[in-house]
């Protein structure tokens, strides 16, 4: 099965001399891809407030996400029109670790797979969290890996944030 509603998440990484030489670095473009902004801008936000290190993943990814609570970045600040961009940060659970509960379950509690997680949120810009791995769902379209578009639609869901 292939994901119809699939985009690639590289293509932030387009035009970055900083994303040659980078790896597990998922969490970098999941930020990029939600929040609209460079991979160049969404690695030193990684470096900020998640004290990620070059060609090291991102370590409680959710925690921090949940206590930042917004982001604001700088855009085009050595230009004629600099911008300023502030996000919310909203967990979708209050649970310390995230779990995003499917409901159409009634005889036991079950997580959601990616799949379901874009049949249930359709609409809005989310980070998803699962195994040892970051993406992006805006309005229903999973944006990641190409790899995934054949099998990633069957991961667990860890957490989930929403971005507004």
């Amino acid at each position: 099965m292939k994901l119809e509603n699939f985009k690639n998440g590289y293509d932030v990484t387009l035009g970055s001399s900083l994303a040659l030489n980078e790896k597990n670095d998922c969490a970098v473009r999941a930020f990029a891809n939600a929040f609209n902004i460079s991979y160049d801008v969404a690695h030193k936000f990684a470096e900020d407030k998640f004290a990620r290190k070059a060609k090291k993943g991102v370590k409680n990814m959710f925690r921090t996400l949940n206590e930042l609570g917004f982001a604001t970045f700088d855009l085009f600040s050595n230009t004629l029109f600099p911008e300023t961009r502030t996000y919310g940060i909203h967990p979708l659970t209050r649970s310390k670790t995230g779990k995003v509960v499917n409901h159409t379950y009634r005889h036991k509690e079950v997580s959601h797979t990616v799949k379901t997680f874009c049949a249930e949120f359709n609409k809005g810009t989310f980070i998803v969290i699962v195994a040892k791995h970051a993406l992006t769902i805006k309005d229903g379209i999973v944006i990641d890996n190409p790899n995934y578009r054949f099998t990633g639609y069957r991961r667990i869901v860890e957490s989930a944030v929403n971005i507004s």
